[in-house]
């Protein structure tokens, strides 16, 4: 099955969802028209980044008022649309992102495990790698500082995900990271890896862009600049199976050793 995603790359504009979403929808629309079946948005495309003491005010359920759009212009276009935005959920706070399939329908949201720098002072941190089988196959979702860990793909890539997309805020002077860890985490587990990274500038921190995606042999598809715009690539799902033929990284692991001496080890 080959699969065409579309990298929405933006800048949102802090604390204005309303100009957000409107730009949000506009590339629901290109990307539908460019014949994409999946487009994937920012970490906290909704809200912007840098939203602090805003951000319980900010934040929504799951069937908010900007999910409710999302959904209905995923319906109207017939794309899946992947989202980063600012959930309340069960009375805390979550950096999360909505999963939305062609039909308009919700399929979930996943909450960000891995928080960076201050983020624990306005968000829980989530607990779980939850993957979601659609028509265009099995996709699972990390955050920005999730793919700096290899725990998060790797358990992604054991529940089935054969494409995990990420929305993501990296910030300068971070760019080598991102490319390293897009790769490499594709190519270890065998899948396909993409990010959308935002662009612009919050505060004093400047959000490069660049977003790409790798095959699972860990080879870059597209990489983007520092602009705004829709970045697509085709993936073939078959290659999953050709580069799991090739190398057996995930038959050949050993997690009897890996996980007694993870878990018998103190966080620094």
């Amino acid at each position: 099955m080959k699969v065409k995603i579309g990298l929405a790359q933006f800048q949102p504009v802090l604390y204005e969802k309303e100009t957000n979403l409107e730009k949000m929808i506009q590339f629901i629309k290109e990307a539908s028209e460019q014949g994409c079946d999946i487009v994937l948005f920012p970490e906290m495309a909704t809200t912007g980044y840098f939203t602090r003491e805003k951000t319980a005010e900010l934040a929504e359920e799951a069937g908010g008022k900007s999910i409710q759009l999302l959904k209905q212009s995923a319906r109207e276009h017939g794309v899946i649309v992947i989202a980063g935005f600012p959930e309340k959920k069960d009375g805390q706070l979550f950096n999360s992102a909505a999963i939305i399939d062609q039909d308009g329908v919700l399929l979930g949201t996943y909450q960000k495990v891995h928080l960076w720098d201050e983020e624990y002072k306005y968000f829980s941190a989530g607990s779980s790698f939850p993957v979601w089988n659609t028509e265009f196959g099995t996709i699972g979702v990390m955050i920005c500082y999730d793919t700096e860990f290899p725990e998060t793909a790797r358990s992604l890539a054991d529940k089935g995900a054969e494409m995990i997309l990420a929305p993501t805020a990296n910030m300068k002077p971070l760019e080598h990271f991102q490319n390293i860890y897009i790769q490499s985490r594709a190519a270890e587990n065998q899948v396909f890896v993409a990010t959308t990274n935002r662009i612009g500038v919050e505060e004093t921190t400047h959000f490069f862009g660049e977003s790409a995606a790798a095959s699972p042999f860990g080879k870059l598809l597209v990489k983007g600049s520092g602009d705004e715009q829709l970045y697509i690539t085709e993936l073939d799902l078959a290659q999953i199976e050709e580069a799991r033929s090739s190398f057996f990284y995930l038959k050949d692991r050993r997690p009897d050793l890996y996980i007694p001496e993870a878990a018998g080890r103190e966080r620094l």
